[in-house]
């Protein structure tokens, strides 16, 4: 592995470490993405968040936007488009997609020129497509980077959920390797 790649995995695994540790309602952070492009390497995540009878889902992505500001450097800037939060650097680029709550994911937050916004999900949770790709033991990654009908989806998100819905794609996916 390259010093380059290894500086990059280096620095995305400390924002994720900041997050997990400093946003206590962050239930699981899931890989759903991971490319490269333009000489820079995309990761993308799915942010399942517990339920907290305390905070209010907004106050919730509130709370992880703040994180994610305070853990950027000189070189990183944080940008809300298109309902994902997403770091950006020379080197890298990190989507965060906030869904709640836990295993039975029903809802999204994001925030759109500088307002919280929350909606329904309207599809399967990330959580939910982790389980079908577990079931059929398949490198997704490589799939969702290289399937025609999954480039018309915008959203990491969406595409790793429609490629749970899509079993003609998982049927012949090669699997993974141990």
């Amino acid at each position: 592995m390259s010093a380059g790649k290894q500086k990059t995995l280096s620095r995305v695994y400390e924002i994720n470490n900041f997050l997990l540790h400093n946003v206590k309602t962050i239930f699981r952070l899931r890989k759903i993405g991971l490319s490269h492009s333009q000489d820079k390497h995309i990761y993308a995540y799915a942010v399942t968040l517990l339920k907290d009878h305390v905070h209010t889902l907004e106050e919730m992505a509130e709370v992880f936007y703040n994180s994610c500001k305070s853990v950027l450097n000189c070189s990183e800037i944080l940008t809300t488009k298109g309902k994902a939060f997403k770091i950006i650097s020379d080197e890298f680029e990190i989507f965060y997609y906030l869904e709640a709550w836990r295993k039975s994911a029903d809802k999204i937050a994001y925030i759109e020129n500088g307002i919280v916004k929350t909606e329904l999900l309207h599809r399967m949770s990330c959580e939910q497509a982790a389980y079908v790709f577990k079931k059929y033991n398949v490198d997704l990654f490589e799939i969702l980077n290289k399937s025609e009908i999954l480039q018309r989806y915008d959203s990491y998100a969406d595409k790793y959920v429609a490629l749970a819905k899509c079993p003609y794609l998982l049927s012949v996916a090669p699997p993974k390797y141990k």
